[in-house]
Formats: structure tokens, C-alpha cells, sequence
């Protein structure tokens, strides 16, 4: 009946009863970081800052964005692959790698990865390697 004004707030309502259970099922992917228990909340999370500007390049550029390859930066099992012809890509395994990279922003401890399709975010810990 009324209308939310507040676009930039959710309603008081939507805060309380969002995700406050306690059956611990919050994100269903069981690595998050939050304070519960269990293996996958050790690691280190991408800053507030980081993740600011990842939002607005989402929003600019109509991509989405990847943290898949967070955690393996974070043990240093990524790189970002130099081709020879200079085109550099950001490689998990010879099988798994991304489209070419387009953009690579550095936001405090963090890489902001632009690729043609996605957007990455990796800790900036990682290696730079030619690739063939």
C-alpha cells in the first residue's frame, strides 16, 4: 500500500526476516565466510573497495561477476597466461582459462579482471607466465 521511496534502502522488514534463520542453509554453497563453522571459511575475502568497483563496472559494462577463480588465487593455482602475440588470459589448468582479458585493474590487495565476457576478481598475489 505504500510505496518505497528509499531505493537505496531495503525496507526494515526485508532485513529482519532475509536470511536471519538459524538453520545455518543461508548461501547453500558452504564456502562463504562468514563466522559459522567449517573448512571454506578460512580464506580472505575481496575488500568492500574491490568489490564496489567490480559492482559498477558490472552495472557499466552489462557483465557479470566471477569470483570462481577467488579462492585458487588466493593459493596461487591461477595465473594470468601471456600468449605470445601479447593477448593475456587468466588460466586455472591447460583446460580451464578465460576469454581473453581485455582490462586489469589493481584495487588494494585485488585484480579486477575484465575479460570479453565477465568480470573476475583474484588476489593480486598471483604470477604472470607466458603461455603457448
Amino acid at each position: 500500500m505504500s510505496q518505497n521511496t528509499g531505493r537505496n534502502q531495503p525496507p526494515p522488514s526485508e532485513s529482519a526476516t532475509g536470511g536471519s534463520s538459524s538453520s545455518g542453509s543461508g548461501s547453500g554453497s558452504g564456502s562463504g565466510s562468514g563466522s559459522g563453522s567449517g573448512s571454506g571459511s578460512s580464506f580472505r575475502m575481496p575488500s568492500q573497495l574491490c568489490m564496489q568497483h567490480a559492482a559498477k563496472l558490472g552495472i557499466v559494462e552489462d557483465r557479470p561477476i566471477m569470483l570462481d577463480y577467488w579462492t585458487l588465487s588466493l593459493e596461487k593455482k591461477v595465473i594470468i597466461g601471456v600468449k605470445e602475440n601479447g593477448e593475456k588470459l587468466l588460466v586455472k589448468s591447460e583446460d580451464e582459462y578465460t576469454s581473453p582479458v581485455s582490462k586489469i585493474f589493481k584495487i588494494e590487495t585485488e585484480y579486477i579482471i575484465l575479460t570479453e565476457n565477465s568480470i573476475y576478481i583474484v588476489s593480486s598475489d598471483i604470477q604472470s607466465n607466458r603461455i603457448n
